[in-house]
């Protein structure tokens, strides 16, 4: 029997060869793949090559065991999440903790409003919060002032509860 094209052995010998060759070229492409992916998810130059030969020799079913086994997420994802971690961490850095109840400040803060406690000095000029190391206020440029010792026994602690402060009040108020 003739087939329109030939005899039907050299019609199934062109079948056969272009299904290998296709086959082939999948492989290959596979394997290719396999490697870029390794390539962009490890710096292991051990596991990358575990992976491109787990390919190599089992074909597609090692193409699925690498697809299973490789790392979820690429270098540069990890990178961008870490990045993205650290400014999270440098957010909550910066709006500082309060030493006394370790409760979240705000940089503008004066006092904690959690346990009032003093956490920076308001200037005499502005009222802008200074820290205590700083020596003049940076926004309007007034030295900062130093209170005397005298003063400073006056004052009441601002973190005083207020039994506390009552009993200093008539302390005070007792002594001639």
């Amino acid at each position: 029997m003739d087939w329109p094209g030939g005899n039907w052995q050299n019609i199934a010998t062109l079948a056969a060869t272009i299904a290998v060759a296709y086959v082939f070229v999948l492989w290959i492409s596979i394997i290719a793949w396999t490697y870029r992916d390794i390539r962009d998810r490890s710096r292991d130059a051990a596991f990358q090559i575990v992976a491109v030969l787990l390919v190599l020799v089992f074909n597609i079913a090692g193409w699925f065991i690498y697809m299973l086994l490789r790392p979820s997420e690429t270098l540069a994802q990890a990178y961008a999440r870490s990045l993205e971690e650290e400014a999270l961490l440098q957010e909550l850095e910066e709006q500082g903790i309060c030493p006394s109840c370790k409760r979240y400040v705000i940089a503008d803060f004066v006092i904690c409003p959690y346990c009032r406690t003093q956490l920076k000095e308001p200037c005499a000029n502005c009222s802008r919060p200074l820290s205590f190391n700083w020596v003049a206020c940076p926004s309007c440029a007034t030295p900062k002032t130093k209170v005397a010792a005298s003063s400073q026994k006056e004052m009441k602690p601002v973190s005083q509860t207020g039994e506390a402060r009552e009993s200093a009040e008539r302390q005070r108020a007792a002594s001639p």
